[in-house]
């Protein structure tokens, strides 16, 4: 069957199963033009209501090119209407003029499909790699275009077309039916349609072109994806099994909850991020101060696992770590296995455990919101009790507060010793690891729980009516933290004097490949007029909110006054911001001799990203007949072979169940909206490394990770990130310099916004709307 020698002439030839065509008809512009009465008469007898006047260019939707959105097309035109009619036709041959064959080029006037439940766009392969994947974006409404147009919301679903089984929606179902009946009857591998869904489920296929992809990103998807998703999916039943060392029948997972790896490194890293996240943090670090502030230990269970690549936490070993450890057994049981129906219930949350889910302390809405939650299904005994362990676990964290704050300044001694000493370069990577772990994240995850409880607290105020949203957001503007500090310094001090004291942030962290504020100073620093010297003003509280306060010191029966509870909420919010300030000179004088390494045994910087870091701690301590570099290109090899594999598979960002591997709708995000400006810009999209102009533009990231506090530095006019929580870097900052801000708004919406120029942002009505 011909198809693709033009958008009218593929409709024509179609005769489907799974699907519907609108009624058309088609036409020429070179036969238009010598009877154009006529075909505007025979609109008029065939369609009754409302049309579609679409281009059919012979340049459009073909093999070779698809040229989607060149040419003009108008949708709801009265049928009855000669003179609109007439307009829409003209603009669209007008829309043709540097067209060669003009004349041949078409007209297609379709009728307008009535009683829409659905419409949206279908891909039968996933355009980044050509893996075997069919996305549909699709909206709710009317309207066929919102989706092709960006108007609205959109909802994505990600389908494995090889998946044996399949989506419970009927329209769902009969549009993967549908992709598979047009490619038995197409030449084209890849396709792209546009469709309509009535009310009853029936499917309108409204256009159907070849999907244009440039050579170079056509590359088989490997042959063994079946293999792998299949392993996968015997994993998870495997880790979703009853767990002799954790309470709590199932688990899911998730890429935010937690320590939210996305937002630190990313959705796919390279091996070594990975592998220095897992050392720093996730592998021990982030039990020991769970059970340092009096949660349970479960320093024998991986908080975090890899599937293909993504880091995900494993929600069953998260929810085990916040219980207080003084709970008994069967409460424990019954607290983790509500909280994950909670969660499964409320996925939007999976970015919120903490604020969301879980009960972490005890705060001025606590009483409530269990009794209220776990009344059901706990007895009187029993909440009194878990109220008591939050109790418990305040007063821990208040007195943990400074052995941690001053272990941070034992990793800047640390970090100098090492510095001046003559170990070689594995060495000092081994020791910068282990200070690292000691002195830098581990008080720093102490450090970042108080900041955390502080956080809960001031929340719960506002809940409580002791405070208002606004004086909560003067109240976090008055804390200075070490990000003020570096923003003030850009214009006061010489940038010799800058890069030795900041020079050590980057954006994105654990990513070797990204350049550190002294290595892409002028590129962070130079290109607009820097912000001037923020003026911290200084929050009072009220006599009566002071008594308020003190209400709830007393009923928390912590040992501690009003204005000890105050400096703990300061303290905590700058220290969490210090000490990791402190730590990531660790991590970059590790980047600094893995490179130092790498010169010597001649591995480029960008193939020391695919090093796992613990061959490196191993090479340490353990001798053996294989060259050092022999054995590291090997690794580099395979992780590079593993990380390009990795990259044909797409998976949800929570996984609750086995299907989920197979297909899913993309997480729809509760966003985390700072401040209450109103706000209308243009955006500019960040990378870690790029050159462009921030100045009066709404910045837009990936993740919330602090070594982008540049950005403050120039005089933008918003934030939002891909990543990140209530509590996360960018949250705090844009508090302190009260920035309206959008922070987490997830996946889907993030591709919505980087394919716009200008958004709205309206933080007092929690909305961010496309504008263009």
């Amino acid at each position: 069957m011909a198809l693709f020698k033009s958008k009218a002439q593929t409709l024509s030839a179609l005769k489907l199963k799974n699907a519907k065509i609108p009624k058309f008809i088609f036409f020429n512009v070179g036969s238009y033009k010598k009877r154009k009465n006529f075909f505007i008469n025979t609109i008029m007898n065939k369609f009754n209501n409302k049309i579609a006047i679409r281009s059919s260019s012979l340049n459009e939707d073909n093999y070779k090119t698809s040229n989607a959105g060149k040419y003009q097309s108008f949708l709801n035109i009265h049928a009855l209407d000669f003179k609109t009619i007439e307009e829409k036709i003209d603009l669209v041959i007008s829309s043709y003029k540097k067209d060669k064959k003009i004349k041949k080029n078409e007209i297609l006037v379709q009728e307008m499909t009535t009683n829409i439940k659905f419409s949206g766009v279908l891909t039968n392969v996933n355009k980044e790699n050509c893996a075997p994947y069919i996305l549909i974006n699709y909206s709710e409404g009317k309207q066929t275009d919102v989706v092709t147009s960006g108007k609205k919301n959109t909802k994505n679903f990600v389908f494995y077309k090889y998946s044996t089984n399949k989506p419970t929606e009927k329209f769902l179902k009969k549009l993967i039916d549908l992709t598979f009946e047009l490619e038995s009857m197409s030449k084209a591998k890849f396709l792209d349609l546009e469709f309509a869904v009535d009310k009853r489920n029936n499917i309108f296929l409204l256009q159907l072109r070849p999907l244009v992809i440039k050579k170079s990103k056509v590359k088989q998807p490997i042959q063994n994806i079946n293999k792998m998703l299949t392993r996968l999916e015997k994993k998870i039943e495997k880790l979703q099994n009853p767990h002799h060392d954790l309470e709590g029948t199932s688990t899911a997972f998730g890429v935010m909850p937690d320590w939210n790896p996305a937002e630190m490194i990313g959705l796919k890293p390279k091996a070594l991020s990975l592998s220095l996240y897992q050392e720093l943090i996730t592998d021990k670090v982030w039990s020991e101060q769970r059970s340092n502030y009096g949660f349970r230990n479960i320093s024998s269970n991986q908080l975090m696992v890899i599937f293909f690549g993504i880091p995900y936490i494993d929600l069953r070993v998260d929810f085990n770590s916040w219980i207080p450890r003084k709970l008994e057994n069967k409460i424990t049981s019954k607290l983790i296995n509500f909280y994950m129906n909670k969660f499964k219930k409320n996925i939007y949350l999976h970015d919120k455990i903490e604020f969301g889910i879980v009960y972490t302390c005890f705060t001025a809405d606590t009483n409530q919101k269990i009794k209220n939650d776990l009344k059901n299904n706990f007895s009187a005994k029993e909440i009194k009790k878990i109220i008591k362990s939050l109790k418990n676990i305040n007063q821990i964290a208040i007195n943990n507060f400074k052995i941690d704050k001053n272990k941070i300044s034992i990793l800047k001694t640390n970090l100098n010793k090492i510095k001046k000493s003559g170990m070689y370069n594995i060495e000092k990577i081994y020791w910068l690891i282990e200070d690292c772990k000691r002195y830098g994240t581990l008080p720093f995850a102490g450090l970042a729980r108080c900041a955390f409880i502080s956080r809960d607290i001031l929340n719960s105020f506002v809940n409580t009516k002791i405070l208002t949203k606004k004086e909560l957001e003067s109240f976090l503007k008055s804390i200075k933290t070490i990000s003020t500090e570096i923003n003030s310094n850009v214009n006061k001090i010489s940038p010799k004097k800058f890069k030795t004291r900041y020079g050590h942030i980057r954006p994105n962290t654990y990513d070797i490949e990204s350049k550190n504020y002294a290595e892409n100073y002028k590129n962070y620093f130079n290109l607009s007029s820097f912000s001037s010297e923020i003026n911290k003003s200084v929050f009072k509280f009220t006599t009566k909110q002071k008594n308020k306060i003190n209400k709830f010191i007393k009923d928390s029966e912590l040992n501690i006054n009003f204005n000890d509870l105050i400096n703990f909420i300061r303290e905590s919010t700058q220290q969490r911001e210090y000490s990791k300030f402190v730590f990531t000179k660790n991590i970059d004088y590790i980047f600094k001799h893995l490179k130092l390494l790498g010169r010597r045994i001649n591995i480029k910087n960008q193939d020391l990203a695919f090093i796992n870091i613990k061959t490196i701690k191993d090479l340490y301590y353990n001798l053996s007949n294989h060259n050092i570099q022999d054995k590291l290109k090997s690794e580099i090899k395979i992780n590079k072979k593993d990380y390009k594999e990795n990259k044909f598979i797409k998976l949800p960002e929570v996984i609750t169940n086995k299907n989920d591997i197979y297909f899913f709708k993309e997480t729809e995000n509760k966003i985390n909206f700072i401040g209450s400006d109103k706000i209308s810009e243009d955006i500019v999209i960040l990378n870690k490394n790029n050159k462009i102009d921030l100045k009066n533009k709404i910045v837009v990231i990936e993740n919330a990770d602090p070594g982008y506090d540049y950005i403050f530095s120039h005089k933008i006019k918003g934030l939002i990130t891909k990543f990140g929580g209530i509590n996360s870097h960018m949250s705090i900052r844009c508090n302190e310099l009260n920035l309206p801000a959008a922070i987490g708004i997830g996946e889907k919406k993030y591709k919505e916004i980087i394919n716009s120029k200008k958004i709205l942002l309206d933080c007092e009505n929690n909305m961010l709307n496309i504008i263009q």
